[in-house]
């Protein structure tokens, strides 16, 4: 015997709900719920990399101030055009 899939409602505004039926059109998912499910399972994934992430901070030992140089190195890499690509 097959149990019922509980449902939840989620009110939209009308821009969300343009980007839902954009990739409902272009044929990624059958449904809204299975974006919707694909987007939970990211956030997860996306929680449990920032906790590993802390994780590895607080294991890594001591803080050390930023030096001068320090904040000068990441202004120059956060200005750059290669900053975010792999």
């Amino acid at each position: 015997m097959r149990t019922k899939t509980p449902t939840m409602n989620v009110s939209l505004t009308d821009a969300l709900r343009d980007v839902v039926d954009e990739r409902l059109r272009s044929g990624l998912y059958g449904n809204a719920s299975e974006h919707v499910r694909n987007l939970i399972r990211r956030d997860e994934e996306t929680v449990k990399h920032l906790r590993e992430l802390y994780q590895v901070g607080i294991d890594s030992g001591e803080s050390v101030p930023m030096s001068c140089g320090d904040w000068a190195a990441l202004r120059t890499l956060a200005s750059s055009p290669a900053t975010g690509q792999a």
